[in-house]
């Protein structure tokens, strides 16, 4: 008997995702009752557009993963894909760095979130989600290269023409921010992209064969 999917192989495979968010000043109780009223795939908390401490993130998370269900964090900035690594000792199992354009964000974030041989991650010891099931450092860091999801967000006419070169390995999916796209759309007149649904074809063109879901 074949073991069940993970969480990024379902992502892959283009399996619908139920993602629910939830508030950053969440307590423990809304967490559980957001879980027990929404059964999902994932939590998903965004401090890009928040107000926020780490320990808001970690009550989220450890509250969530006691009823084995993994935290989505979309982090505050592209800027910020250094601390991507700091970010993941906290606990969460998906990443999503927001306006992404450039092939560099990308090469950043695969660094800093997966460890060696992919990437550069630091080891922060027994720390981090599903260390408890893996302690050992070796064994934990592949766990981690073969399950954690890293994602990006297109937010502009720029990061649509460029969607070929953010597709690197490493990154498991893409999703739209739409409103920012919208903005672009409004002000920066392309030729070509005159819609959403002209960017959002252009993408699926582009990434045809990729490994890259659009969520």
């Amino acid at each position: 008997m074949s073991s069940p999917k993970t969480l990024k192989e379902r992502i892959r495979s283009g399996e619908k995702i139920n993602s629910v968010r939830i508030p950053m000043n969440s307590s423990r109780d809304d967490v559980l009752k957001t879980i027990s009223e929404n059964p999902c795939d994932m939590l998903y908390i965004d401090s890009q557009h928040s107000a926020h401490t780490e320990w808001d993130i970690v009550r989220i998370r450890a509250t969530a993963e006691e009823l084995d269900v993994p935290v989505q964090l979309r982090i505050k900035h592209n800027r910020h894909t250094y601390l991507i690594g700091n970010y993941l000792d906290l606990g969460p199992l998906v990443i999503k760095v927001p306006q992404v354009e450039n092939e560099e964000t990308v090469i950043e974030a695969t660094n800093a979130f997966y460890y060696p041989p992919i990437g550069e991650r630091s080891w922060g010891g027994p720390v981090g989600y599903g260390i408890k099931a893996n302690p050992d450092r070796r064994e934990y860091a592949e766990w981690w290269n073969k399950n954690g999801i890293l994602g990006i967000k297109i937010e502009s006419i720029k990061a649509v023409l460029n969607v070929r070169e953010l597709a690197k390995p490493g990154v498991d999916y893409l999703d739209f921010g739409r409103q920012d796209l919208r903005f672009d759309l409004e002000f920066k007149r392309h030729p070509r992209l005159k819609t959403m649904q002209d960017c959002v074809e252009h993408v699926k063109k582009e990434l045809e064969g990729s490994h890259i879901r659009i969520m």
